[in-house]
């Protein structure tokens, strides 16, 4: 990794041992200076990524191709969502049209596979017809690109939780034997309340997944405050939620930064997620957090 600018917040070339690609990160302000960039008049495919205007989230991008990357940039120029460009391209010079138009599907259909960001392309790329082993090298070209991406910063391809068949692995393996250092990587909890509210949700390192095919319930209750209410239609809106036998149903996994937004949106009232979340056990959040009460804690030491 290689500071052009001299500085995290200017433009970053990368490479990998061993790898025939290169990245660039371009922030738009400064893909003018970029102009004379030999790598960017190569074949290569690029993101867009911007921030959705009414959330201020970084929650958008655009994928595509070019035979030569830098003009193609420019031609966007119109689109005002984005604010900064990543670029594959290799550096013998080998990507010919049908290999960017092959990566381009590929990065499409793991992102929306993803569903981390919302893909402004208004139309699906079309997979080329490649032989198998040109079919096996942009494979792995894809593989590389796809650890660059998420080390710069986008988790473009990767899911909000694990899947659901390795969830239910990790319950299964809690209720073995275990030392007490072994900690489960995966819990499911659930949230369930009045108006036929039933969801689960998964801890994450970012916040609380709430999974595909939940349930919220249908309306909020008087006292709900605003921030709620507006989350919920805010999801409505998304098409996140779908109202389905006079309650809500979860269409995709949803992230939520807190336990408690994420009960609440179910609920539909204020909640306080580290008690409303439970696991098949019975425990609250907040009783497998806490510390357990020592019966004989240790003496204090005599110094």
């Amino acid at each position: 990794m290689f500071l052009l600018d001299g500085s995290a917040d200017g433009r970053v070339v990368c490479e990998l041992l061993n790898w025939t690609g290169k990245a660039y990160k371009i922030p738009r302000h400064l893909l003018r200076t970029s102009s004379e960039r030999v790598d960017l008049y190569r074949a290569g495919v690029y993101f867009l990524f911007g921030r959705d205007e009414t959330t201020n989230e970084i929650a958008i991008t655009y994928v595509g191709e070019a035979e030569e990357i830098y003009p193609r940039l420019q031609q966007h120029q119109d689109k005002e969502f984005w604010n900064e460009a990543l670029i594959f391209v290799s550096k013998d010079e080998n990507l010919n049209k049908a290999h960017i138009k092959f990566l381009e599907h590929t990065i499409h259909q793991a992102a929306m596979t993803a569903g981390r960001y919302r893909l402004e392309n208004s139309n699906t790329p079309n997979r080329p017809a490649i032989s198998e082993v040109e079919m096996a090298v942009m494979s792995e070209f894809f593989d590389q690109l796809r650890l660059l991406t998420g080390a710069l910063g986008y988790k473009v391809f990767e899911p909000l939780v694990a899947s659901r068949t390795q969830a239910v692995f990790d319950r299964k393996e809690e209720q073995q034997p275990a030392s007490s250092a072994e900690v489960p990587t995966v819990r499911e909890f659930h949230i369930s309340g009045a108006r036929r509210a039933e969801a689960c949700a998964i801890i994450t390192a970012e916040g609380v997944v709430v999974l595909e095919g939940s349930f919220a319930a249908a309306d909020e209750v008087e006292s709900t405050p605003d921030s709620t209410r507006r989350l919920r239609a805010k999801l409505v809106e998304e098409g996140a939620l779908v109202l389905q036998d006079s309650r809500y149903r979860f269409e995709r996994d949803v992230l939520f930064a807190t336990p408690s937004s994420a009960a609440s949106v179910v609920l539909g009232r204020s909640a306080n997620g580290r008690i409303e979340l439970v696991d098949e056990a019975g425990r609250t959040l907040k009783e497998l957090e806490e510390a357990p009460r020592l019966v004989n804690p240790p003496a204090a030491a005599d110094y």
